[in-house]
């Protein structure tokens, strides 16, 4: 068993964080006029769907990055740029980040109103982008509404009382929300269990999920 509590610097009462999930969000500066043509490309995936499944969810093919459309290309482009500065800003160094070969599997969800994402993760792969190609106008009346929701993962086997119910960030319990927007991207851990809530919106949600592994070249 390893400690690494030696690379993390004690607070004053000998405190480290152990077991920090990284989740980075940011906006990608994609204009509308490329995520329209996402959201047209996604759209006839679904229309060429053999089978038509559930009416409120579509979940297209694994190899939507490796089709010869354009957007195709931009968006893997983007992903993978925009996921390997966050490795590297994670610690990684840039010389080996840039010795490694980026693979990539992504599908578009089409989350249509009252529709939702079940539970999901992802063992296959390091890390899982998110990008929002299209989200409807939030609604007050539901503020959790079509929101990506990480689950906490320690609540199973913890006792909780008074004094862990308002813990200070990093420590603190509870589920992690993120509500996507159009060009958005999430970048987090492809094994944290994660959902899309109900959607309440009048416009579907359409989002791109990418599984993302570094590998050694060939």
């Amino acid at each position: 068993m390893t400690n690494d509590t030696e690379n993390h610097p004690a607070g004053p009462e000998g405190i480290v964080p152990i077991f920090a999930t990284p989740f980075a969000a940011l906006h990608t500066g994609a204009d509308r006029e490329f995520n329209a043509r996402l959201a047209g490309w996604c759209e006839s995936q679904r229309a060429l769907a053999a089978v038509p499944g559930d009416p409120l969810l579509f979940r297209g093919r694994s190899d939507l990055l490796e089709s010869s459309d354009g957007a195709a290309g931009e968006l893997r482009r983007l992903i993978l740029e925009q996921a390997s500065r966050i490795v590297a800003g994670l610690g990684v160094d840039d010389a080996k980040l840039g010795q490694l070969r980026a693979q990539v599997r992504a599908w578009c969800s089409i989350v249509q109103p009252n529709g939702h994402v079940p539970c999901q993760h992802f063992t296959g792969a390091s890390w899982l982008a998110v990008y929002c190609v299209q989200a409807g106008a939030p609604d007050p009346a539901h503020p959790g509404a079509g929101v990506l929701r990480l689950y906490e993962r320690r609540l199973g086997s913890v006792f909780r009382d008074a004094s862990t119910a308002a813990l200070k960030s990093p420590f603190r319990y509870g589920n992690h929300a993120w509500t996507p927007a159009a060009g958005a991207l999430a970048l987090f851990p492809a094994h944290v269990p994660h959902e899309v809530s109900v959607v309440r919106s009048a416009t579907p949600l359409i989002l791109v999920f990418a599984m993302i592994r570094f590998t050694e070249p060939g």
